[in-house]
């Protein structure tokens, strides 16, 4: 019974279940997301129950002296991701110089995992976005846990349409399908000597940022990509290996965008230099002026690959079941240190009408 199960034994099936992404159908997928909710309310309860035994342990050792709640929280403040005595103790801990107030310090953020600081993070994150605007673009849910949504594939009946006075239209009838986004894992890993690891925190903050954010960034971009393709099914254009786009194939493939808003044009930079601007439309004029064609921002991205993406990025949802995170290790015998990062994530189009791509083949 989960409710007799330790923290222990909680993590342990916890893993269990992320370890069988993909392998169920959906009826056991439904199973072992309630069952995921429980081991997470059991877990929630073993750390309460921890937290209040500790509390006891200091009150019978004479630790329990009143302190004054501004104080408290100006001190608990202190230790947040965003102050600089955590930014110190988190380098300190990669560098393996960490005392032990700063690895309590780093204790203080109420997670399973070491956050990173908050200036390493946006940095990461403002590395990765820049490289790769999709990933700024669609609509991101930092949740924590397995994300369930609604796909819409498809509108059957009820669509508006021209009716005789007093005549009723049809009820409107979507076809709708759950997907759940229990995440994938991303995994980027550089290794440094003892003597590089010297190196000032600001220089170590930008050398990690820039690693992490170069090979996370690609992956997770190159996924969300891939997934859209799968989502949206077979190409709404395929263009000859070797030819040229032109403006009919750019047309056919805005016109199966069935729905959506704000549309935009992601591509690798060789299409854009080499298939999108200079293109014309029937007049012979220009259909690329100041970033935009056909009214749609062109996003260069070099995860797009050799498709050309027409969509509407708000209709893709990323769940992110666990945020960047850094771990380090050190080889004695190289004298080395390794750094990894990690991020586990996955996402779907909301709405696989909200699309189309072209592709070359």
């Amino acid at each position: 019974m989960i409710k007799d199960m330790t923290l222990q034994e909680v993590e342990a099936r916890e893993a269990e279940i992320m370890g069988l992404e993909g392998t169920t159908s959906e009826e056991e997928t439904r199973m072992l997301l309630d069952e995921m909710k429980e081991l997470q309310e059991r877990k929630a309860e073993l750390k309460d129950i921890e937290t209040r035994a500790a509390q006891a342990e200091a009150v019978n050792h004479g630790a329990g002296i009143t302190v004054d709640e501004t104080e408290e929280r100006e001190e608990k403040n202190m230790f947040t991701r965003e102050s600089a005595e955590y930014r110190d103790a988190f380098y300190a801990m990669l560098q393996g110089t960490a005392t032990e107030e700063q690895r309590s310090t780093l204790a203080t953020v109420a997670t399973d995992a070491i956050q990173i600081p908050k200036t390493l993070d946006d940095k990461i994150w403002d590395n990765i976005h820049t490289e790769h605007p999709i990933l700024a673009d669609i609509d991101t849910k930092v949740t924590g846990v397995i994300l369930e949504v609604n796909k819409h594939t498809a509108i059957t009946a009820g669509k508006a349409a021209a009716k005789a006075e007093g005549v009723a239209n049809d009820v409107e009838n979507n076809t709708w399908v759950k997907v759940t986004l229990v995440g994938q894992d991303y995994a980027k890993t550089v290794e440094l000597s003892y003597a590089a690891a010297k190196m000032s925190q600001g220089a170590l903050e930008d050398y990690l940022a820039e690693e992490i954010a170069a090979d996370l960034g690609e992956a997770l971009a190159t996924a969300v990509f891939a997934q859209i393709k799968s989502d949206l099914g077979a190409a709404a254009v395929t263009v000859a290996s070797g030819s040229d786009l032109t403006y009919a194939n750019m047309s056919d493939a805005f016109g199966a965008v069935a729905r959506g808003n704000n549309l935009k044009v992601y591509c690798s930079r060789a299409k854009k230099y080499g298939q999108i601007i200079g293109m014309v439309d029937t007049a012979k004029q220009p259909i690329f002026r100041d970033g935009v064609a056909l009214g749609a921002d062109v996003r260069e991205d070099s995860a797009a690959g050799a498709d050309i993406f027409v969509l509407d990025p708000t209709k893709f949802v990323l769940n992110v079941v666990e945020p960047i995170m850094i771990e380090s290790d050190r080889d004695i015998k190289a004298h080395k240190i390794a750094i990894s990062g990690y991020l586990r994530a996955q996402g779907c189009m909301r709405d696989a009408g909200a699309g189309a791509y072209i592709t070359y083949a």
